[in-house]
């Protein structure tokens, strides 16, 4: 049986910024709302004509951009001057902000992907920027191709997971670039480091043709790739257990103990719902429990699709597509 249950409101970015472009939004790992925002205004025109270069062509000019953290009535702004790439990904790092730009073009040498490329003919794009609450660089670094998320956590470690046309360009021993696909899910433990891969320690055991459903959480990190949809448990040293999941096509996930709130969205006739699949682990075995139907709040069904999906423990905060400024949670209910 399908109950319905309100999601709450739990950020509105302030009405003052309205007439600013949004190229970025999330909810921090401390339940803060950040943005990246563009002034339309900046370059004289009444828009971004670059924008319909692509996501893969660079800005031109370079523009600027604020960084907008609401922690309820407090709003910080910090200034990021010259940027040239789109960022699409925000986050925070420290007390400032960490960014990414999703698609980033891809090298053309003339040579195919599995050929190996000179490491002299190679200038990988550092995608990923951190700077601090003033809004001074403080790190970057390349992270490949196709970024669907990018998480923090408490601990500074920076959790990317990829969709379905990522790549990554790979340093062999030989000192040559090779390039890998679908790479699935990564982790920096700072901008400088070198990244872990989740496929190093799954090898062939399972694909991460699509990390669909990521969850970034105190201690655990939970994530369910595309097409299996297996519930990977991930700690600060790798993975640590990988078990079946009846619960497929999830795009969400929160996660409390041994329970687990995976959500989907589909069509319903002309409607959109939004839906929870409560399960629950014993040993090896996880098994649905219950199912939940997702209304905003006063009860109003959803006419958009669920966007954002930023899991958090036992939090899962969405958006409806279109309207990033706005975020709802939903909070697993033990018992």
């Amino acid at each position: 049986m399908t109950s319905s249950r309100n999601l709450a409101l739990h950020a509105t970015l302030p009405e003052r910024y309205a007439r600013f472009d949004l190229l970025a939004s999330t909810i921090d790992h401390r339940g803060r709302l950040l943005v990246l925002l563009v002034d339309p205004a900046q370059d004289g025109s009444s828009g971004l004509p670059w924008r319909r270069q692509g996501p893969w062509s660079p800005p031109t000019p370079r523009f600027d951009a604020t960084a907008v953290i609401c922690d309820s009535d407090d709003v910080h702004e910090i200034p990021l001057h010259g940027l040239d790439q789109w960022f699409s990904a925000i986050d925070a790092f420290g007390e400032g902000v960490i960014v990414g730009a999703a698609r980033i073009p891809r090298p053309d040498y003339g040579r195919t992907y599995e050929q190996s490329i000179p490491a002299n003919d190679v200038i990988l794009p550092r995608n990923v920027r951190a700077f601090d609450s003033t809004g001074n660089p403080v790190g970057a670094f390349y992270a490949g191709d196709g970024i669907e998320q990018l998480l923090t956590d408490s601990s500074g470690r920076i959790w990317i997971s990829y969709f379905d046309e990522a790549t990554y360009q790979l340093l062999g021993p030989d000192g040559t670039w090779s390039c890998s696909y679908m790479p699935g899910l990564a982790r920096w433990d700072d901008p400088g480091s070198d990244p872990w891969f989740a496929f190093d320690d799954t090898g062939d055991k399972l694909d991460w043709c699509d990390c669909y459903a990521l969850n970034v959480g105190q201690s655990l990190v939970h994530a369910c790739p595309y097409s299996e949809f297996p519930l990977v448990e991930i700690d600060a040293c790798g993975v640590r257990s990988i078990t079946p999941n009846p619960v497929t096509r999830c795009h969400g996930l929160a996660v409390s103990g041994s329970t687990f709130a995976f959500l989907e969205h589909h069509r319903r006739g002309e409607a959109i719902v939004w839906q929870i699949r409560r399960a629950r682990r014993q040993g090896a075995e996880i098994t649905e429990i219950g199912r939940e139907t997702l209304l905003l709040p006063g009860g109003r069904p959803p006419t958009h699709w669920a966007r954002g999906r930023i899991g958090r423990d036992g939090n899962l905060w969405i958006h409806e597509e279109g309207n990033p400024r706005q975020w709802y949670r939903y909070e697993i209910e033990c018992g």
